[in-house]
Order: structure tokens, then sequence, then C-alpha cells
């Protein structure tokens, strides 16, 4: 899918009233690690209208979610709030002399292109637990509780905020609902059906256009591949089924205990011995939520890899072009097991796995029993 995004290009807010069509089939989610945005994707959104029109009557947000289907333009568009209101000689202002537009010449825009901009902040997940720490938080409110150093306003900008396991959330909840003065906190998700509600209602929410399509890790991707080309290689009959669901099944148990060995490395658990009975209790149960909560995500991560492949060998079946399919090196895979099936049958094998992972989010349903109902009644 093409990327929406315009990095590098620095562009003013819009101006104008127009609105960007909106809709995304599956979420995306783009690695979290990567440098700060220089600037807005070249899509103007209506969300960014809004914005600015509350920002030119004088209203400014405390805290923000933003929602979307790509994390690094919610980063754009954060990242561009933060140098319009810290900027020193705005081009446009609102009636309370809030900034509407960037000059993008003054020293604070400069910093903030170079991210060297000291009343800035960006949290993201740890690289290898996949969530924001307890530890991070913290830091990020001791930064906070300070005044500006240069600029007009402290702001902080939380990516991924679905990956803040309850002990981080417990922890920021008093600074998100009572903030530092002249201080504004951007959230920003792909998922907004993971984070709380205790979050979602301390935030004003806005939702951006988000590209559709799904990004995988480099283990998921190299499964997944594998997966089609057994299944190209594999008839349709009952024990080839059963042989494609153990391989998943393997894949899920040991992307679980991956997150265990991580999550538990990671844990005050393994740094202290003396605890007390009730706050290693606490510790416990907090750990276990956390890595319930990280499986969870991944696993739905995943499976909407293995739809997205289902749906191109639906376009397939369908005989659409090949520019359509969203895995474009397995093309010859998909139009492969697309022979063997009908259009009928293909979205079929799609409406399934969707229900398979709608049972599996809003449920509790056994794992493997979901999984194996729905795999063996994909026709392939």
């Amino acid at each position: 899918m093409p990327n929406v995004g315009g990095r590098g290009k620095k562009r003013a807010w819009p101006s104008g009233n127009e609105v960007a069509n909106s809709g995304i089939a599956l979420a995306k989610r783009s690695p979290y690690n990567r440098p700060v945005p220089n600037g807005v994707p070249e899509t103007e959104t209506h969300p960014i209208q809004l914005l600015r029109r509350s920002l030119a009557n004088g209203r400014l947000g405390h805290a923000y979610l933003f929602v979307g289907g790509d994390i690094e333009s919610l980063e754009s568009h954060a990242v561009e709030l933060a140098r319009t209101l810290n900027c020193q000689t705005p081009k446009a202002t609102g009636e309370t002399g809030i900034p509407l537009e960037p000059c993008r010449e003054c020293t604070a825009c400069r910093k903030v292109d170079s991210h060297n901009f000291p009343d800035l902040d960006i949290l993201r997940p740890e690289m290898k637990s996949r969530v924001i720490g307890v530890g991070q938080i913290r830091g990020l409110i001791q930064k906070v509780s300070l005044k500006p150093t240069e600029g007009r306003y402290k702001v902080a900008i939380i990516s991924g905020a679905d990956r803040m396991p309850p002990v981080t959330i417990n922890a920021f909840l008093k600074t998100l609902e009572e903030p530092p003065e002249r201080t504004v906190f951007m959230l920003l998700t792909a998922h907004p059906e993971k984070v709380i509600d205790t979050v979602l209602s301390r935030c004003l929410r806005l939702n951006f256009e988000g590209e559709t399509g799904v990004q995988l890790d480099a283990e998921d991707e190299a499964w997944l591949q594998s997966f089609v080309g057994m299944t190209v290689q594999t008839n349709e009959g009952l024990m080839g089924r059963y042989r494609l669901l153990g391989n998943l099944v393997s894949h899920l148990s040991a992307k679980r205990d991956g997150i265990e060995e991580i999550q538990q490395a990671a844990s005050p658990l393994t740094r202290h011995d003396d605890i007390e009975p009730a706050l290693r209790k606490k510790w416990e149960s907090e750990l276990e939520a956390s890595i319930e909560s990280e499986y969870r995500g991944q696993r739905s991560q995943f499976l909407a890899g293995l739809q997205w492949w289902l749906r191109d060998v639906w376009l397939a079946a369908m005989q659409q072009g090949r520019e359509l399919l969203h895995f474009q090196a397995w093309a010859d895979a998909s139009e492969a097991v697309a022979k063997r099936i009908s259009a009928e049958q293909a979205l079929e094998n799609l409406q399934s796995l969707e229900a398979t992972q709608r049972l599996l989010e809003t449920t509790n349903v056994q794992e493997a029993l979901a999984l194996e109902v729905g795999l063996l009644k994909l026709k392939l």
C-alpha cells in the first residue's frame, strides 16, 4: 500500500475547508523507533482543520488523542503542532495569541527540526519489551513538572499510547488529568480500542486518515511467507489443514514464550528479593496482565497479516489486477491458491478469519479451539 506520508516536506497547516475521506479496513502498525518526523503528511485532513479552528478561537486542550492507521503520520502531525505552539515569530495567530502557523525560521522551529528543542519530548515503546515502561513515564512526568525552558509550552508526545501497561497508566493518570501549567500531552495510537476509558475520557480525540494495510515484524513475515508456501503445496484435505493449524499454533506459542521472557526480565520481581507479600502479589498480577495484553496485541497484528493475505487471494479469485494485492512478492502464490477456489469461497475464508479474530478479542474462548474451528473452515 502506498505511504501517505510526505517526510521531509515542510508545509503549513491547511487553512481551507476541504475534508479528507476516512475509513481503514485494517489498522497498520508502523515501527515505533524512528527519528523525529520533520513535516506533516501531504494529505490535508479534516482533524487538522478542526484543531486549527480551535486554536484560532483560543481553545487549546491539555491532552489530545491522535488516532490513525499510521503512527509515523500521527507523529508528524503531533510534531507540527508542537512546532506551531512554540514558534517565536508565527505567520498567523489566533484571538488569544496562540500561534496558528509556524515561521520555520526562528530558533525554536529550527531546534524542533534538528530534534534539539528542550521543551519537546517524544516517548516511544521500548525496543525489547514493546511497551512504555513506568520508568519512562515517571521520567516524563518529572520533565513536564518543570517550567518551559525556551518555549511557550511543554509538549509531550506519547507514541503508541495503547502500549502503556496498567502500572504505567496508574503512574500517569494524575498528571494527565491535572497537568502542569502550559503543558500539552499528545497521545498517539493506531488502536484506540486498546486504550482504557480512564485515559480516553481525559483526552480530546482527533481521528486522522490512516494508510490501510499491515506491517509485520521480520519473524511474523517470514512465518507467513512459509505458511503461504505450504498452502500452495498442500491440498484442501483435512490432514493438510491440520498441518497448517499445528504450524500456526506453534508460532503463536513461541511468540508468547518470547513475550514472557522479555516482560519477566523487565519486571521489578527480578530485581528485588525481599518483597512484602502484598506488593509481590500486586507486581505478579501486573506482570501477568502486561504479558497478556502484549501477547493479544501481537497476536492480533499477526492474524491481521494472515487476513490481508486471504484478502489478496479473494482479489485474485475475482481476477482483479495484481497492483491491488497487498503482498506483491507473493502474487504468484496467491493466484495459485485462488485458482483452486471460487470467489465466493475466498470471501468466506476472509469472513471466517474475521469472525475468529473477533472471537479471540472479545471473549475468553480457548485460543487453540477458536483457531482450530476457524482454520478448518478455510477452503485453500
